[in-house]
């Protein structure tokens, strides 16, 4: 080993550190914002299925379902039989701060559901709601 060679082990060994420690924190990263989609996913769902279902006003019940799963309701509409909800959550930390350090804006994980019959469907004359 020549005199010049002397901690060039330590330089690389903290250099794949730092890679490795970036690339756990980049996989993190990615983690949660996958977890925040299919959470505000499945409170979409929920919340337009109880608007669905609601006895009084849709979008109250909505809003009440989407509360209770901790999330946003943005947006609620009726058109026709259908009821549309669009909900969302903030950008889990860890992305936006990367986001921020990337300069790249953080926008809100968000998710629109729509509740109904079927497309296409249409009630048969002579039947009525089991309301």
């Amino acid at each position: 080993m020549s005199r010049g060679d002397r901690g060039a082990a330590t330089v690389w060994t903290l250099a794949l550190l730092a890679v490795l420690l970036l690339a756990g924190l980049l996989a993190a990263a990615v983690a949660q914002q996958a977890f925040a989609r299919q959470r505000v996913a499945s409170a979409a769902d929920m919340a337009a299925l109880a608007a669905a279902q609601a006895v009084g006003d849709a979008c109250t019940e909505a809003a009440r379902t989407a509360a209770a799963n901790v999330v946003r309701l943005d947006e609620c509409a009726l058109d026709g039989a259908d009821v549309w909800v669009r909900v969302s959550v903030p950008t889990p930390a860890l992305v936006r701060r990367l986001n921020t350090l990337l300069g790249i804006g953080s926008v809100d994980v968000s998710v629109v559901a729509r509740a109904g019959p079927p497309a296409g469907f249409a009630i048969p004359p002579g039947v009525t709601s089991p309301d």
